[in-house]
């Protein structure tokens, strides 16, 4: 039998496990941790500690090897309840894995050839320097229950993902951004298919046969991705979601508008035109992407001498949502979507101005009388990376991106929640 002592209650719990108080091998419980073994990415985690002198003193202390073995600490100190435990749970634990510091410079970390499939998180328990209880929960971004298969022969460069026990909700498609590759469309698709979807991370630049930049990029790519996945015989439905996040989002919302099997759409940190592309060092003044081998209408970026003199990519963004004309002509008619719409912002968003964006895109769908809902949840601490579950290190996305370690850590547990709830109810409920 095992029993699960707290503080001051020992002596009763001695007197039922022993029979009596006059018993030498009795001892006091020596203090306790308890935490998950397993978890999923934003899945709640608690940490219970127990069997402590109530006077204080008590700091849990966190090392957290993140997929890409880097080591990020931190710690926070604890209040025990008068019968010497308490919890550490939800928000308050998202808070402190947020607050972590990486413990060398990202260029001095020695990254793997292959990312893990799960953080592991490493938790202490100590007072004046002493070790009182551990434990250690390893925390999956790729759930090793989802089924991954290539979507082969559509010539893509994706990644299937299923659930374990069936495809029950929405078929999802997932672009990331201007990054490239598919590393943020792989881990929210898996994790999305640990939701019950049917999810497909596409690459659409920076993965093998396709271009190095984002320039006239074919949205012929994407319409093949729609069509395969919903293909595929897990495919429960004749219409797909799509979830993109930056410039995946402004390639969503662009898709979307032109094809009537696509009844949601999912945009973190959304664009609201078709912009100018990114091809260094020469940056060429053409579109981000292309239809029928043709550049679309985009607004060109609106340098100035003082850009040049500061860099300030803010102050430059600003300017080119200020061309008017420009920005009318290449807006995204995002009233022709045939569905749902759910918009994620941060509002100090310090890589182009998604929350200002986001409301262009509603302004538009009031004027344009859109049938459909949509939602527009903006997060006043949070900054651009917002486009995932809570439960890692955020200081560096937070000195990078914009806003605060804990407000990009509840932006992310509210957007969550707010996306697998989307995508969980049908289509113009």
């Amino acid at each position: 039998m095992v029993l699960r002592l707290r503080g001051r209650r020992w002596l009763g719990a001695i007197v039922l496990a022993c029979g009596s108080l006059v018993c030498g091998s009795c001892r006091p419980p020596a203090p306790g941790l308890i935490a998950p073994a397993e978890v999923s990415l934003g899945e709640n985690l608690e940490v219970e500690f127990s069997s402590l002198d109530a006077d204080g003193g008590i700091a849990l202390e966190v090392e957290f090897t993140d997929l890409l073995a880097r080591t990020w600490r931190g710690r926070q100190d604890l209040p025990v309840d008068a019968a010497g435990g308490g919890v550490v749970r939800g928000d308050d634990l998202f808070d402190l894995l947020a607050s972590l510091e990486l413990q060398e410079s990202e260029a001095e970390a020695e990254i793997p050839p292959t990312p893990r499939d799960y953080n592991e998180i490493r938790y202490e328990l100590r007072r004046d320097g002493e070790t009182l209880a551990r434990g250690t929960t390893r925390q999956w971004v790729l759930p090793p229950e989802v089924e991954r298969r290539s979507v082969q022969p559509w010539d893509l460069a994706g990644e299937l993902f299923l659930p374990a026990q069936g495809a029950e909700g929405r078929p999802v498609l997932l672009l990331g951004g201007s990054g490239g590759g598919m590393a943020w469309a792989r881990r929210s698709a898996a994790l999305l298919a640990s939701e019950g979807h049917l999810a497909l991370a596409l690459a659409y630049f920076k993965a093998e046969g396709l271009p190095d930049h984002l320039v006239e990029l074919p949205v012929e790519v994407v319409d093949r991705a729609v069509e395969a996945l919903l293909a595929q015989p897990e495919a429960r439905s004749e219409a797909a979601a799509l979830v993109g996040y930056s410039k995946g989002a402004e390639l969503a919302l662009l898709v979307a508008s032109r094809r009537s099997d696509v009844d949601a759409v999912v945009a973190f940190a959304p664009g609201s035109a078709v912009f100018q592309g990114f091809r260094p060092p020469d940056f060429p003044v053409v579109a981000s992407w292309s239809e029928g081998g043709e550049g679309l209408p985009f607004v060109p970026n609106a340098y100035d001498a003082h850009f040049f003199e500061t860099f300030d990519g803010m102050y430059l963004w600003h300017r080119t949502l200020a061309q008017h004309e420009a920005m009318e002509a290449a807006a995204i008619p995002v009233e022709r979507i045939a569905g749902d719409i759910l918009l994620l912002s941060g509002v100090d968003d310090q890589i182009w101005p998604a929350t200002l964006m986001a409301e262009q895109i509603v302004s538009r769908l009031k004027r344009e009388r859109f049938p459909h809902r949509v939602r527009h949840l903006a997060f006043p601490e949070a900054g651009h990376g917002i486009a995932a579950p809570p439960g890692e290190p955020l200081t560096s996305v937070a000195q990078r991106l914009g806003g605060t370690p804990a407000g990009n850590a509840r932006a992310r547990a509210r957007g969550w929640r707010a996306l697998v709830e989307f995508l969980a109810a049908p289509s113009g409920s």
